[in-house]
């Protein structure tokens, strides 16, 4: 009897530490113990990463499965990544700047603003290659004269004027300088190094010849007047100049003085090819034609040193008044 009661006794006690157990959060306390063992195949060597995380064999390695977010995430960020990451930042800094200050940056507007835009071209290279883009727009109604008209870096204050050039250039001429007007439509390539051939000058169709004796950047159109268009195949020009000379003319590329020339040419076609097939030559007999005048200008500041910034910089158009026509930044 008294062994009965004692049995009760203790079940009874059981129940009561049960149930204050279970009031006290037992339970949780077990999940939260269970989560505690971030790998129970820990044992296992093969597929075990140092850091006890156990990956499967189908699992590329430096992976991990993240119950919160639930995704896989990459264990492992690289030297570029963070490079990568600081420089977008700065980059992110430099553009909220720029925004912030852009109605100090811009300067008093010009009345011109919306007739001349400015592109960057290629302002990030050296000396050699340094360059920016002037466009007129579709819309003017007549030709932009940028005469005193200059370009300034917001980063070093250089600012630099844009000078006269030639509407048509002769090549072994004193060229005379006139103000610069841009057609609707017209570029202007705005070099910082001298030029080529020492003056601003427009292009036209025969520009291309002066590719063979000078560099330009970027390169001349060679859209030449074909060769075989100087003289028509009649028969007082087959007597003239003989049957080799047209076939030669014909299989010559465009804007190309021939260097060597084939023993069977006759001596009138060699000075009738001297005289034509060359710039001036060009000039000469093309000039008057409408098409001949290009609406694009190649412009040189005649620095000796870079104008704008190879990383960042902030590039005014002002006007002869030195009020804001345009600007850029990069």
């Amino acid at each position: 009897m008294i062994k009965k009661i004692l049995i009760g006794f203790a079940l009874a006690t059981l129940a009561i530490l049960f149930l204050f157990w279970l009031a006290t959060g037992g339970i949780r306390k077990i999940g939260d113990t269970a989560r505690g063992f971030t790998n129970i195949f820990g044992f296992v060597s093969l597929n075990a990463t140092s850091s006890g995380e156990f990956r499967l064999p189908w699992q590329p390695a430096g992976l991990i499965f993240d119950p919160d977010l639930s995704e896989l995430q990459d264990t492992e960020r690289t030297e570029q990544d963070i490079g990568d990451e600081e420089l977008n930042r700065s980059h992110t800094e430099y553009d909220a700047h720029l925004a912030e200050t852009w109605p100090e940056t811009f300067g008093k507007p010009s009345p011109y603003r919306g007739k001349v835009q400015l592109a960057d071209g290629v302002a990030t290279e050296q000396l050699a290659s340094e360059y920016v883009e002037i466009e007129a727009s579709f819309n003017n109604t007549g030709p932009m004269g940028i005469a005193g008209w200059s370009l300034q870096s917001m980063r070093s204050g250089v600012r630099a004027y844009i000078p006269r050039g030639t509407n048509i250039f002769i090549l072994g001429d004193l060229n005379e300088q006139k103000d610069i007007y841009l057609n609707p439509g017209a570029r202007a390539i705005v070099s910082s190094k001298n030029s080529p051939i020492g003056t601003s000058f427009r292009e036209n169709t025969c520009t291309g010849y002066l590719t063979g004796t000078q560099t330009f950047t970027p390169s001349l159109s060679r859209n030449c007047p074909p060769g075989n268009t100087l003289f028509s195949l009649t028969s007082e020009n087959l007597r003239t100049y003989g049957d080799a000379c047209f076939d030669f003319t014909e299989s010559l590329p465009p804007c190309v003085l021939p260097l060597s020339i084939p023993s069977d040419i006759t001596p009138a076609c060699r000075i009738f090819l001297a005289n034509n097939l060359s710039y001036n030559g060009c000039v000469k007999n093309n000039r008057g034609r409408g098409e001949f005048s290009q609406d694009s200008w190649r412009i040189y500041l005649n620095s000796g040193r870079e104008l704008w910034h190879n990383s960042h910089d902030v590039i005014r158009l002002l006007d002869s008044e030195g009020r804001t026509v345009d600007a850029i930044s990069y």
